[in-house]
């Protein structure tokens, strides 16, 4: 009976996101410039890319954020639709720039060839090696040449979450790396990576960190490194749970406010 419900709960979801996606695409369509510049670059591009329904939820975000520096985990199609909301932005009186951050040169080269040219003012496009690096309990992979900008927007699609030093899977550390040197207000969309969303919601609060499991999106902020909680003192006081007197006690983990976390 159980795998019926969840055969039939699976089937329901990939309904809904069917749904949601071709309301998406929809929505895309009537913004006739970008659709234009979209459709050619999905024509074009090797790289898998992201659904329209991301694509419509980081053009709405940049359109209502506003941001000034938006740091791109990951380059791809999805640096066409921010920089197209930029532009859009600008011509309303707030400029914008992204910091695109790629680590297979293929991919970087790809997209210095394809990013339309009315766009690429927006665009500084990054190849870096990734590096590991850790927060409290928490081992993550970053991009290691990421320009120090004051970040307020972070899209997380990059690097692969694979530790270059075992090839485990971590999460993607990037957001945190800016927050930890922010005291403006940052927000974050996180696409398809669980075990970030799963690590942010630890570090920051699950009122800090929304996922979506339709969309497969993780929504963040705003916050700043106020926020950023960490592992007590003693650590066996950070962890809860372990009330059973015989057999297996599940440990839990709770984390506490740490407003001023060390530089690495």
């Amino acid at each position: 009976m159980g795998q019926i419900l969840d055969t039939v709960k699976s089937s329901a979801n990939a309904r809904l996101r069917s749904l949601i996606g071709s309301g998406a695409r929809r929505k895309l369509q009537r913004k006739a410039e970008l659709w234009r510049l979209l459709a050619d670059y999905l024509e074009k591009t090797r790289s898998t890319g992201c659904s329209y329904s991301d694509y419509w939820e980081l053009y709405q975000a940049v359109r209502a954020r506003k941001p000034r520096e938006i740091l791109e985990c990951g380059t791809g199609t999805s640096t066409l639709v921010m920089a197209f909301a930029l532009c859009e932005n600008e011509r309303e009186g707030c400029p914008g720039r992204i910091t695109s951050m790629e680590e297979l040169d293929e991919y970087y080269r790809m997209a210095r060839g394809l990013l339309p040219v009315s766009l690429q003012p927006y665009v500084e496009l990054v190849h870096s090696p990734t590096v590991e690096d850790c927060y409290s309990l928490f081992r993550g992979v970053r991009y290691r040449d990421v320009p120090s900008r004051p970040y307020d927007f972070v899209f997380v699609d990059g690097p692969k979450p694979t530790a270059p030093s075992d090839g485990m899977t971590t999460f993607d550390y990037d957001f945190l790396h800016v927050l930890k040197h922010s005291d403006h207000e940052v927000y974050g969309l996180v696409d398809k990576r669980v075990s970030t969303c799963y690590v942010l919601q630890k570090v920051l609060g699950v009122d800090k960190v929304r996922y979506d499991s339709l969309l497969h999106l993780g929504f963040v902020g705003p916050c700043t490194r106020r926020d950023l909680k960490t592992i007590g003192t003693p650590p066996s006081s950070s962890f809860t749970g372990a009330t059973r007197v015989f057999g297996n006690a599940e440990l839990r983990m709770r984390l506490v406010p740490h407003a001023e976390t060390p530089d690495r």
